[in-house]
């Protein structure tokens, strides 16, 4: 198997995105550095041969045209929450060309959410046009539970997210995406050793009850050793070239647009 990935960051930002909407606006971060723009966090991971999409926000349409993405082999959802997923929607038109259905892999809880939120992506009902076609098929996986889809492997863990618990996803061994969480049950955790790549939620400095804060992602990047590490999800309040200087050696916050080769020799 040939592990060489590319990783695609196209989001980095809260539920509100930055700038958001109303007197927030760019809350503590400095308009005039691009890196403070975010959207809904999502990633994209290709290899030679496999596109893979990791969450499909709010701004998933312009994310993936910014990128020129002609298709995608599957679709990753970490949980349920808007920000990862009312952007379903917007994926349509990669069934248009040669009428496969794209499939969504989740586990059992944001599948029967969006089995009901989103049914007719999924199912033709007595309401869908005569034309229309669902374009969406749902592959139901779980925790702790290995994925190969071509040339690429991908390892799934549990996180806590606050009342819920969220996806956490490893692939080809060599790059973890560690999302919306702010604990890691003890199974999790050793899968998550010596990363090549790893990608973790960093909210802002002060404590939050669904999203890890600066202090708590930085001991446990400590404590897991990835050859480097970036920080996601980052809030209003996190103007990035704050939280650089913030950051221990080999960890910088994410950024949308940031794109990392990772080789295996």
């Amino acid at each position: 198997m040939n592990n060489n990935i590319k990783i695609t960051v196209l989001g980095t930002g809260t539920s509100v995105g930055i700038p958001a909407l109303g007197k927030l606006g760019w809350g503590k971060c400095d308009p005039s550095n691009p890196k403070n723009k975010r959207q809904r966090c999502a990633i994209l991971i290709q290899s030679k041969n496999t596109t893979i999409l990791v969450d499909a926000g709010p701004d998933i349409k312009n994310q993936l045209i910014e990128h020129n993405v002609q298709k995608l082999d599957a679709v990753f959802i970490t949980h349920s929450h808007s920000d990862h997923v009312s952007g379903l929607d917007e994926l349509r038109p990669f069934y248009f060309y040669n009428r496969e259905k794209i499939n969504i892999f989740t586990n059992k809880q944001t599948s029967k959410f969006l089995l009901k939120r989103y049914d007719y992506l999924f199912t033709k009902n007595k309401s869908s046009q005569s034309y229309f076609q669902p374009p969406l098929e749902m592959n139901e996986i779980d925790y702790f539970e290995e994925i190969i889809l071509n040339d690429i492997k991908i390892n799934t863990i549990k996180q806590n997210h606050g009342v819920i618990d969220t996806l956490g996803f490893i692939f080809n061994n060599v790059f973890a995406y560690c999302t919306d969480v702010v604990g890691f049950p003890k199974k999790s955790f050793k899968y998550l050793y010596n990363m090549k790549v790893l990608i973790i939620t960093g909210l802002r400095q002060s404590p939050h009850t669904a999203h890890a804060h600066f202090d708590l992602s930085f001991d446990w990047i400590a404590k897991l050793n990835p050859e480097v590490a970036y920080l996601t999800h980052l809030s209003p309040e996190s103007d990035h070239d704050a939280v650089t200087k913030l950051c221990p050696p080999n960890t910088y916050p994410a950024y949308d647009g940031l794109i990392l080769n990772i080789k295996i020799t």
